[in-house]
C-alpha cells in the first residue's frame, strides 16, 4: 500500500514539474511569440489611443506617422499617407479589425512595451519612461515606387533583396488594398479585413517550372530553392509553412528571391528582414517631420539561414545566368556611363485555378553580374489578357520588370542619405 502511495506521489510530483515547465515556457519564454501571433488581437486593441512610434523607410519617407499623447483624451488612430503602397508591409492598426503587417509583428517596439525600448538607462527602471520605438525599415521608398510602377496592372509580386544581408529593399504585391479603410470604428471592420488580398510576395505559393527551351539554369535554381522550403523567418506575420502541387516547385516570390540571392552569396541563403533598426525615443516627440534624435537604437543583425548551393555550384550558376543574359541582350542602364551586366533565369508558373494550360511567368535577376549586390524576383500571375503560353514572351516581360527594379535599387542605394546608417 505504501509503495502505491509513493508511486502516486512521485507521478504527481513529476506531472506538476512538467506543468510548471510548460507554464514557464508559455508565459515567459514564449511570451514574445504569443504576443506577435497573428491571431492575438489583444495587443492591437490595447494599442489604440496610446502613443506609438513611426514606421519610416530606409531613406526617410514616413510610412506611418508616429502618434503622440493626446491631452484632450480623443481616440487616436493610425494614418497611412501612401495608401496601398505599403499595405502588405506596414499593415494596419484598427480598433475593430485588429492589426496586420509590421503593426502586428513589431507592436511591442512601436508601442514602447518592449524592454529595450522602455528601458534605455538605469533610471527608467524606477519611472514611467513614456517611450515608443520608431521602426526604421530596410525598404527604400524610391525602389518600392518603381516596383509598383513596373508591375503595373498585372497581378503578381516583386521582391528586391540584398544578397549579403537578406535585407528587403522593396516588396510589392498586387492586388493590394488601402489600410486607411481598415482604420475605422465600424462594427463590420473585422469582416472587411478578412476579405483583403493576401500578400503575393510572401503569403502565396506558386507552382514554378523552368523554361524547357533554355538551358538547365532555371532547373538548378529551383532545385536549390526546394532544399529550403518552409518558413523564411521574415519579420512579418502570416507566412505560410508550405504548399504541395502536383507539378512544379511550390515557392513564394520571396523564397524564389532568396534562392537567387544565395547564388550571389556563395550559396548561402540569408534570413530576410524588413526592420533595419528600432529607435527608442520619448513619446512626447511625435516623430513627424524630421526624424527625432533617438535615446537609443537597436539594430537587426543579419543571420545565416543555411547553405543551399555549394560555392562552386553557385559560381557556375551565376556564370550561366550571366551568359543567358548576354544571349538575350539584357543589361542595366548605365549609372556612370557604363552599362552593367546582369545575370538572369526565367520560367513559368502553372495556374491551379484554370482548366486550360494557361501559365504566368517568373524571372530572377542578379546585378551586377560579376559581383551582385541586388537580387530581384518577379512573378506575373496568369491573366486572360496576358496568356503567356510562349516562354519567350513571358520571360522577356518578367525580366524587363526585374531589370527596371534592379536599376532603381542600384541607382538609389548609391545615393547616401543623412537619415540612414545602413543596411
Amino acid at each position: 500500500m505504501n509503495r502505491r502511495i509513493t508511486r502516486l506521489a512521485v507521478a504527481l510530483a513529476v506531472s506538476f514539474a512538467v506543468l510548471l515547465v510548460q507554464l514557464t515556457n508559455i508565459g515567459f519564454l514564449g511570451a514574445d511569440e504569443l504576443r506577435r501571433h497573428e491571431l492575438n488581437t489583444r495587443a492591437a486593441a490595447a494599442a489604440i489611443g496610446s502613443a506609438r512610434g513611426a514606421i519610416i523607410s530606409a531613406d526617410g519617407e514616413t510610412i506611418a506617422p508616429g502618434i503622440g499623447p493626446d491631452d484632450s483624451g480623443a481616440l487616436q488612430v493610425r494614418s497611412y499617407p501612401h495608401g496601398s503602397l505599403y499595405a502588405h508591409i506596414a499593415g494596419y492598426l484598427s480598433p475593430a479589425a485588429g492589426a496586420s503587417g509590421l503593426e502586428r509583428s513589431w507592436d511591442a517596439e512601436l508601442s514602447g512595451s518592449a524592454l529595450d525600448v522602455a528601458v534605455t538607462q538605469l533610471a527608467d527602471l524606477f519611472a514611467d519612461s513614456g517611450r515608443v520605438g520608431d521602426v526604421i525599415l530596410t525598404v527604400r521608398h524610391g525602389v518600392q515606387l518603381t516596383a509598383r510602377a513596373a508591375l503595373g496592372d498585372r497581378d503578381g509580386a516583386i521582391v528586391v533583396v540584398d544578397p549579403a544581408t537578406g535585407a528587403i529593399v522593396a516588396m510589392w504585391s498586387r492586388p493590394s488594398f488601402d489600410p486607411n479603410a481598415q482604420v475605422v470604428l465600424a462594427p463590420d471592420a473585422a469582416t472587411a479585413s478578412a476579405s483583403q488580398p493576401v500578400a503575393r510576395a510572401y503569403q502565396r505559393h506558386y507552382a514554378l517550372i523552368a523554361d524547357a527551351a533554355l538551358d538547365a539554369t532555371g532547373d538548378e535554381l529551383l532545385r536549390g530553392a526546394r532544399r529550403q522550403l518552409g518558413l523564411t523567418g521574415i519579420d512579418l506575420p502570416g507566412e505560410p509553412d508550405g504548399a504541395v502541387f502536383g507539378e512544379g516547385v511550390p515557392l513564394t516570390p520571396l523564397q524564389l528571391a532568396l534562392a537567387a540571392a544565395a547564388i550571389a552569396n556563395d550559396g548561402v541563403r540569408m534570413r530576410p528582414y524588413l526592420v533595419h533598426r528600432v529607435d527608442a525615443r520619448s513619446a512626447s516627440r511625435s516623430g513627424e517631420g524630421e526624424p527625432p534624435t533617438p535615446d537609443a537604437s537597436a539594430q537587426t543583425t543579419p543571420r545565416d539561414a543555411g547553405r543551399i548551393f555549394e560555392i562552386a555550384d553557385a559560381a557556375g550558376l551565376l556564370a550561366h545566368m550571366a551568359a543567358q543574359a548576354q544571349v538575350a541582350s539584357i543589361s542595366l542602364a548605365p549609372t556612370d556611363g557604363v552599362e552593367l551586366p546582369a545575370a538572369v533565369a526565367t520560367g513559368q508558373l502553372l495556374d491551379p485555378n484554370s482548366d486550360r494550360e494557361r501559365t504566368g511567368s517568373w524571372a530572377v535577376l542578379l546585378a551586377p553580374a560579376d559581383a551582385p549586390t541586388v537580387a530581384v524576383a518577379v512573378l506575373i500571375e496568369p491573366d486572360t489578357g496576358l496568356d503567356v503560353g510562349d516562354p519567350q514572351a513571358g520571360g522577356t516581360l518578367a525580366t524587363m520588370i526585374a531589370a527596371t527594379a534592379a536599376e532603381a535599387a542600384l541607382a538609389l542605394r548609391a545615393v547616401p542619405t543623412s537619415f540612414e546608417d545602413g543596411p
